[in-house]
């Protein structure tokens, strides 16, 4: 499989636990592979399948940064994915489309380590994270885009075992709200400090999505679940 095959690059960074209070920095990135399934319903009666992997991107980037003292954490993250797919869409308009999808994420936390005992941490988090949406459906019965943007809070926790000074198995659930009808996330993964300075970890997460919209008059409800596997590559000082 190619690199044009990897379906995004991913915001998350794992990285190990430090365990001293002098400020540490980290920047990296990654690749993952994500699956999407869903819908979209446009005004209450046109109905689109959501569902993209890997055979449909076309382009992506993400990146993080983190600093922490040992007790307070900042984190960082972003990223942009397009995907292009045919589709069903049903209802009162019915038959194959043609899709362009565009995402655009980023995410601030603040997170403070509440616990540390022996090998376990825990890192309760807030933040808020930005998410933009960019349609462009063409069908025989449908052509129409749109576009729409939610700001959210962001309540999460952390939780990292450190197995060894290599590696750490790290955890994390979140939920956020306020623009959005409410996202759920979980995910799990582990981290290897394979060299000093450098970290690469690997993750699974899946994540809950719904997000209500309104563009040039269209209605729009998005409900889908994402799946996704990544590789994160960090460098830390």
């Amino acid at each position: 499989m190619n690199y044009k095959r990897l379906t995004a690059l991913s915001a998350a960074l794992l990285f190990a636990s430090t365990a001293n209070a002098e400020w540490k920095y980290g920047v990296g990135t990654g690749l993952g592979l994500a699956s999407y399934d869903g819908d979209v319903t446009i005004d209450g009666t046109a109905k689109l399948d959501v569902e993209y992997d890997q055979d449909d991107f076309e382009g992506g980037f993400g990146g993080a940064a983190f600093a922490t003292d040992g007790t307070w954490v900042f984190n960082l993250s972003g990223s942009t994915i397009e995907y292009e797919s045919k589709d069903t869409i049903k209802g009162a308009t019915s038959g194959r489309t043609k899709n362009n999808f565009e995402r655009t994420f980023a995410e601030f936390t603040v997170g403070y380590v509440a616990y540390r005992e022996d090998a376990i941490t825990l890192t309760p988090y807030l933040g808020l994270n930005y998410t933009s949406h960019d349609w462009e459906i063409k069908g025989s019965d449908l052509n129409t885009d749109f576009d729409d943007s939610w700001v959210d809070a962001v309540f999460g926790l952390k939780f990292d075992y450190k197995i060894n000074d290599e590696w750490t198995w790290n955890n994390s659930a979140e939920y956020t709200a306020g623009d959005s009808e409410g996202c759920f996330g979980v995910k799990t993964g582990a981290s290897w400090k394979f060299a000093e300075n450098w970290v690469a970890g690997a993750y699974v997460s899946l994540e809950s999505d719904e997000f209500e919209g309104k563009h040039d008059g269209q209605d729009f409800d998005y409900d889908t679940d994402v799946t996704t596997f990544g590789l994160t590559i960090a460098y830390v000082w």
